[in-house]
C-alpha cells in the first residue's frame, strides 16, 4: 500500500474555459504538495470509461472540479458521490462520477469510496486565468483534498 493508502485523485475540467480550468489548477497544486505524496493525480478534460481501472484499484477516490452550482464564487464543497447514477449511458465517451464507480466495479470487481471536491465558479468564459475569487479558493479547495487524505490514511493505519 502507498503512504497515502492507495488514492486516487482525478482532477477535471476545461482549461480553457476559465474557471472550469480550476481542476487542473488543483492538480498541479496536489502533485507538488508534500502532504500528498503516495497519491496519485491525475488531471483530465472529463470523467471517460478508461478511468475505470485506475479507480478500481485505489482505496480512495477524490473527484476534483469546478461547480456551476449556485453560491459564493471559490467556495468549497465536499460531499460523497451518489450510490446512484443520474440517467443516462455508462458507456459513452464521458461518465459521471457514480458511473465511473459503477463501471469499476462491473468491470473489475471493485470500487473505492468516493468524494467530490468542487469549488464554485465566477467566470467560464474562454480563457486560461481563473477568476480572482477561485484562484484565492484554490488553498481551501487544496486543504479540503489533504484533509480526506489524512482520514483515509488514519483509517488505513
Amino acid at each position: 500500500m502507498s503512504v497515502a493508502g492507495n488514492v486516487l485523485i482525478i482532477c477535471y475540467g476545461n482549461p480553457i474555459r476559465g474557471d472550469d480550468g480550476a481542476g487542473w489548477r488543483a492538480a498541479e497544486l496536489l502533485a507538488d504538495d508534500p502532504r500528498a505524496v503516495g497519491a496519485q493525480v491525475l488531471a483530465r478534460h472529463q470523467l471517460t470509461p478508461e478511468l475505470a481501472e485506475d479507480v478500481s484499484r485505489a482505496s480512495l477516490l477524490v473527484l476534483v472540479d469546478a461547480s456551476e452550482e449556485p453560491g459564493v464564487a471559490g467556495s468549497v464543497s465536499v460531499y460523497p458521490v451518489p450510490d446512484s447514477p443520474k440517467a443516462g449511458s455508462a458507456f459513452s465517451h464521458h461518465v459521471d462520477p457514480t458511473h465511473l464507480l459503477q463501471l469499476a466495479a462491473t468491470l473489475f470487481g471493485q470500487s473505492p469510496r468516493a468524494v467530490q471536491v468542487s469549488i464554485r465558479v465566477a467566470d467560464i468564459d474562454p480563457g486560461t486565468a481563473l477568476s480572482a475569487p477561485v484562484e484565492a479558493g484554490m488553498p481551501m479547495l487544496v486543504d479540503a483534498v489533504i484533509d480526506l487524505i489524512n482520514q483515509h490514511r488514519q483509517r488505513c493505519a
